[in-house]
């Protein structure tokens, strides 16, 4: 799957998500206890379930598009931020070494 694809398909599920939003779906559920085809509390379950099914898909959603993001940087081989971190603290260290190889060296 090319990053094109996920990222694609990750924001048309984003969108479905958070086009029905939790004020759309209380409104919802209102109009179908109004007409008795469900009781208040299987309404507020309903809702309480519907909105933790939305909270997964929205993490999965950010854990797909990172995987795709990640994939994506490991083909074009550029590095990650993880990684330019752990260079970076490795020159630090380097350079410290230097330091002292240097002082040393003057003594």
């Amino acid at each position: 799957m090319t990053l094109d694809n996920i990222l694609k398909r990750a924001a048309l599920m984003g969108i479905g998500i958070m086009s029905v939003t939790e004020e759309k779906l209380k409104e919802l559920l209102k109009e179908v206890e109004s007409r008795g085809e469900m009781s208040e509390k299987e309404g507020k379950d309903l809702l309480k379930d519907l909105l933790n099914r939305a909270e997964k898909e929205k993490k999965a959603i950010g854990e797909t598009i990172k995987k795709g993001i990640k994939d994506y940087l490991a083909k074009v081989d550029i590095a990650s931020r993880e990684e330019f971190l752990k260079l970076g603290k490795r020159v630090h260290n380097l350079e410290e070494k230097v330091k002292e190889l240097t002082k040393a060296m003057e003594e």
